[in-house]
């Protein structure tokens, strides 16, 4: 929006107001009123729920190397803010998948209690089980159920619900475990579960990722990708 300011021809059209000149000052305030409302609202979350937080704004393309920290958490909206009532832009966030090396949410709504959490485990290591631990943790703030899907032998089941729950110890959360389906079925299945988050292994969203899109968009469902 910085280099529309540039075009001669640019004009901005806002609610009760004539059409005016777009000028850098105005993107600029319009950033600094996005992020002054940013920063309200994590202060809060983070006050809620007694955790340390900051918020820093910079501007151009993502850069990796800054998501070295530990304990960095990403989120990253999954559909751009709307123009008028209905159209939107594609949102870039997408792009940020293959890149970010930290667990990395999309989100597409507001949270709120309800709804369920399925998890989609393609082995049984420390990092699915991680995978599982986020999963749990979010369902069981969430206060919905929780669902995860193996991609092994269907005669393991049994083996795999008990690996499950060694590291759910200390979650309130309802679990239930299936086999994983084909992505043809996923979308009735997520349906089925009313699912509010998707939570994936680093490498399953890159094998089909207009069918994880198109899924995100239609169901309005976030997705967590966890690396």
């Amino acid at each position: 929006m910085i280099g529309l300011t540039n075009v001669p021809f640019a004009r901005q059209v806002t609610l009760d107001a004539r059409v005016e000149p777009l000028t850098r000052n105005h993107v600029e305030d319009y950033f600094h009123a996005f992020a002054a409302r940013a920063r309200r609202d994590l202060a809060a979350a983070a006050e809620h729920h007694h955790v340390k937080w900051s918020l820093e704004t910079v501007r151009g393309p993502l850069n990796p190397d800054a998501l070295g920290g530990e304990h960095d958490f990403v989120v990253a909206g999954a559909a751009s803010r709307p123009i008028g009532s209905h159209f939107r832009t594609a949102s870039r966030c997408w792009s940020w998948m293959p890149i970010v090396a930290r667990p990395f949410l999309l989100a597409t709504r507001e949270w709120q209690t309800g709804g369920s959490v399925l998890t989609l485990l393609r082995r049984r290591d420390p990092k699915s089980a991680r995978a599982l631990d986020i999963a749990a943790q979010i369902a069981a703030f969430c206060g919905g159920t929780l669902t995860v899907a193996q991609a092994t032998d269907p005669a393991g089941s049994a083996d795999f619900t008990a690996w499950a729950l060694q590291y759910l110890k200390g979650h309130s959360v309802s679990l239930q475990t299936e086999n994983a389906t084909e992505w043809a079925a996923l979308r009735q299945r997520m349906i089925e579960l009313d699912c509010r988050l998707l939570v994936l292994e680093a490498g399953d969203h890159e094998a089909q990722p207009e069918r994880l899109r198109e899924l995100v968009d239609q169901l309005a469902c976030d997705i967590l990708v966890i690396r």
